[in-house]
């Protein structure tokens, strides 16, 4: 669990998703705008279903890991990856509240994503988005990784390769690329989770 103080002052507890997540995360996903919904769940999606909630939270921290962002005692945030094939690759996602979009919250969430799946032996993170979700495409590459992008079917895919050494975790400055060192700039996150 680790504090963060976003550019404008506020302040974010980043942890690990918990099975006991399940209720905040529905709440969540109520007070998320049909826009920030519809660029997570490439359609409408107007509730999160408990069983749908349970298998979000239920992460085995190796293959499927996920950070929430709590502010206030409400989930404001999360990211997630899930191992893909090759074994080395995971696809990541994120969605923040739309009252912490444009804050520097995504930036914070893809660098912690980044060095957790880092530890967990992932060299490549993959992100498929929609076209016209401009923010989400400037996520990863604000957030200082070489990104590369295709088209799938009429979804953008960016893959990005991430450093990692293998058995320990890297020092810090090797986890994330060297502009994470960078003060939060603002950046506009609309949503994939």
């Amino acid at each position: 669990m680790a504090n963060t103080v976003l550019g404008d002052g506020t302040m974010v507890r980043i942890r690990p998703i918990e099975s006991g997540d399940v209720v905040a995360l529905v709440e969540f996903h109520e007070g998320l705008s049909f826009g920030t919904v519809y660029r997570r769940f490439f359609g409408g999606h107007p509730h999160l279903g408990t069983h749908e909630a349970e298998h979000f939270c239920a992460a085995d921290n190796v293959d499927r890991f996920a950070l929430v962002a709590v502010a206030d005692d409400a989930v404001v945030g999360v990211a997630r990856m899930e191992r893909v094939d090759p074994a080395t690759t995971a696809e990541v996602a994120f969605v923040l509240a739309d009252r912490f979009q444009h804050r520097g919250l995504g930036r914070v969430l893809a660098l912690r994503l980044a060095a957790a799946a880092s530890e967990r032996g992932i060299t490549e993170l993959v992100a498929d988005i929609l076209p016209d979700n401009l923010p989400m495409l400037r996520l990863l590459p604000d957030a200082g990784f070489a990104v590369t992008v295709s088209l799938v079917g009429g979804i953008v895919r960016q893959a990005c390769p991430i450093p990692i050494q293998s058995g320990t975790a890297p020092p810090r400055s090797e986890r994330v690329p060297p502009s994470a060192a960078a003060p939060i700039r603002r950046l506009q996150v609309g949503g994939c989770c």
